[in-house]
C-alpha cells in the first residue's frame, strides 16, 4: 500500500468518526429543538430504535411518528451525549455513549435521566446515518426537587 493509499484511510477513518459523532449531536439538536427534518436525517430508513427492552420502533416514519408522540408529552427536553465512543470497520460502525435527559412535564415538572446509548450506524452513499440505537436498560427517570427549573417571570 502507498502512502498515499494509507492516507487516504487514514483520512477517511477520521472523517468517518467525526460524522458519527456529529449524527449524535444531531439527534439530541432534533429531538429538544423538535426539529422533524433535522431528527429524520440522522436514521436510516431502515432504523431501529428500541427505546427500552421491550419496544423497538422500525423504519424512519415510525421513529419520527414516535418523537412527536414525545413531543406531544413534554413541553420541552434536553439531551446531553458525553463519552461517545465508535468503533468504524468499513461502511459499518458501533458506538457507545452516555446521554443524560431532563424533561419537563405538562404540570411543569422536570424530570430527568440517564443511560447509556449502544448504536450501529451504516454509511450509505457516502453518507452515516443510525441504523440502530438502543437505549440501555439502566435508563431511568427521576423528578428533580421542587423549585428546580426554570423560575417565573419576576416583572
Amino acid at each position: 500500500m502507498t502512502d498515499i493509499e494509507q492516507f487516504g484511510q487514514r483520512l477517511d477513518r477520521v472523517e468517518s468518526e467525526l460524522a458519527i459523532r456529529r449524527l449524535a449531536y444531531e439527534y439530541c439538536h432534533g429531538a429538544d429543538k423538535r426539529d422533524p427534518a433535522r431528527w429524520a436525517a440522522v436514521w436510516s430508513d431502515d432504523a431501529v430504535w428500541a427505546v427500552s427492552p421491550d419496544q423497538e420502533i422500525v423504519g424512519v416514519e415510525a421513529i419520527c411518528a414516535a418523537v412527536a408522540g414525545q413531543w406531544d408529552f413534554f413541553r420541552q427536553m434536553h439531551h446531553f451525549t458525553a463519552n461517545h465512543v465508535v468503533t468504524i470497520d468499513g461502511d459499518d460502525a458501533t458506538g457507545e455513549a452516555d446521554v443524560a435527559v431532563s424533561a419537563e412535564m405538562a404540570d411543569g415538572t422536570w424530570i430527568r435521566g440517564g443511560a447509556v446509548y449502544g448504536d450501529r450506524y451504516v454509511r450509505r452513499s457516502g453518507t452515516w446515518r443510525i441504523a440502530r440505537r438502543e437505549a440501555g436498560s439502566d435508563f431511568y427517570y427521576s423528578p428533580l426537587p421542587p423549585g428546580v427549573g426554570p423560575r417565573p417571570d419576576e416583572s
